[in-house]
């Protein structure tokens, strides 16, 4: 009888042990590929919202930040500079901005003249046919110059700089997004600052 529990649960076990280190020598081989090619579409993404910029220095998550004096809000993940000659061409911030259904995560692209040029959704889980209505011509309602008190979402026609009307619908989206952006606004204004 012990033979009849015994037998199986080793063969089991061996089935397991081989399917186990097959599939850890396959991660190992993609793995390098795949961290590759998401590194190569954040470079590129990167361009797009901070156009004309060259090459950009590695990412300054928030602990990094905090160390050298500043202080990220709470979705911010990571700040990228642009330099040219020693110079500040501009910067693109990382952020994470709790949406209706989960993070939103943006790229925010500020230029020297803290200007928004580009903001990106890298990705997001906003209900379809509402939420997910934020990408695109709806972003272009962030570009230009930072107003002095950031960004807020209103429900009726914008009355005063900075305010951005909510999606239809989708006002939890809007908010996350503009507080996204303002936090990432204020990260690149104290930051071109304190390089000047």
């Amino acid at each position: 009888m012990l033979k009849e529990i015994v037998k199986p649960a080793v063969v089991l076990f061996l089935v397991c042990a081989i399917i186990t280190g097959a599939l850890a020598f396959v991660n190992g081989i993609t793995k390098p590929i795949i961290d590759e090619g998401q590194e190569a579409a954040l470079r590129e993404s990167l361009s797009v919202v901070l156009p004309g910029a060259g090459q950009f220095s590695e990412a300054m998550d928030r602990d990094s930040l905090t160390d050298q004096g500043y202080q990220p809000g709470e979705r911010i993940k990571n700040l990228y500079t642009s330099t040219n000659g020693g110079e500040i061409v501009g910067c693109v911030v990382e952020v994470a901005s709790k949406g209706y259904g989960g993070n939103i995560v943006m790229l925010v692209g500020i230029d020297k003249s803290l200007s928004i040029t580009g903001v990106a959704i890298l990705s997001h889980n906003e209900t379809p046919g509402l939420g997910s209505k934020a990408d695109g011509e709806y972003m272009e309602r962030y570009l230009g110059r930072i107003p002095e008190n950031l960004y807020r979402v209103v429900k009726t026609k914008p009355a005063r700089d900075g305010d951005i009307e909510a999606l239809a619908s989708a006002t939890i989206t809007s908010r996350a997004i503009a507080n996204g952006i303002s936090e990432a606004a204020d990260l690149v204004r104290d930051y071109i600052r304190g390089e000047e």
